[in-house]
């Protein structure tokens, strides 16, 4: 007998769509849907039923799977808990410290990558800004929370990030100049290549005191440097500027006495300053 009602086609579509096979076709061994007799009804029924009660036995072992990976990772987890409560306990610490921490080296990595941003002479005036990231990068390596494989790939990228940032700021070192016969320092400061002004030989001498004693003697061979930047704590004179009003510039004008006795070397009156000296702050 032909099965041919739409309930009877229905259920077939039915069971194509679970199966996921010969849905397309509209066929089961070469057979119509509307074609089937009882039988091949029947034969179709079983083999489908087979398949989806292989299908089932298939379901039921992925879930076993994932009940075991569920109880192998809730004992993961306590390991985790465990492991950090000791690192907490070893610190005499707690994870809202860890958290401080780490926003901390964040905070570092960030003002580390600003001071990548400058220029090379930008750099080099702010040496001592560069030395006090390091110092307190060095002292966050000094914490237990740094040996965290997450923190201490931050700890290895911020000094990476210092190393490189030195390495920028050396292109901005003071040039040298060795001295040629003939020559003396209003010569030299007026050369287009040093200064271009001849008044700026008092920078050259502040530069390079420890080898000139009189400003009115150098010599053939002599190799002296030439700054072209103002290095970090160090002030360059401007005409008109007092070690009052220099002071006043960087804090209080009543700190002018640490400025005169910082530069005894190159100050012999505190009423007298240059422009183009070199004087350093403290």
């Amino acid at each position: 007998m032909k099965i041919k009602t739409i309930f009877t086609v229905m259920l077939l579509v039915s069971l194509f769509a679970v199966t996921g096979v010969y849905a397309q076709e509209g066929s089961f061994d070469g057979v119509a849907w509307e074609e089937m007799t009882q039988e091949q009804y029947n034969a179709f029924l079983a083999t489908y039923q087979q398949r989806l009660e292989a299908a089932q036995g298939g379901i039921d072992q992925e879930n076993a799977k994932i009940d075991e990976l569920n109880k192998e990772l809730d004992n993961l987890q306590k390991e985790i808990d465990a492991t950090w409560d000791e690192l907490y306990a070893a610190n005499s610490s707690d994870k809202p410290a860890y958290n401080s921490y780490s926003q901390n080296l964040g905070a570092l990595q960030a003002d580390a990558n600003a001071m990548a941003n400058l220029s090379p002479e930008e750099i080099y005036t702010k040496m001592n800004e560069v030395d006090a990231l390091q110092a307190k990068l060095d002292e966050a390596k000094k914490d237990g929370f740094s040996a965290t494989s997450e923190n201490a790939q931050k700890v290895e990228a911020i000094q990476r990030t210092i190393d490189d940032i030195r390495r920028k700021g050396e292109a901005a070192v003071p040039p040298s100049y060795t001295v040629m016969r003939g020559d003396y320092l209003w010569k030299i400061a007026g050369k287009e290549d040093i200064y271009a002004n001849p008044f700026a030989w008092i920078r050259i001498y502040t530069a390079n005191k420890e080898q000139i004693k009189n400003p009115d003697l150098i010599f053939p061979e002599q190799v002296f440097s030439i700054p072209r930047v103002v290095g970090a704590n160090e002030h360059l004179v401007k005409k008109g500027e007092s070690l009052t009003t220099i002071a006043g510039e960087h804090g209080s004008p009543f700190t002018w006495q640490k400025i005169y006795e910082a530069n005894k070397s190159v100050i012999s009156d505190p009423n007298v300053i240059y422009p183009f000296q070199v004087l350093k702050l403290q």
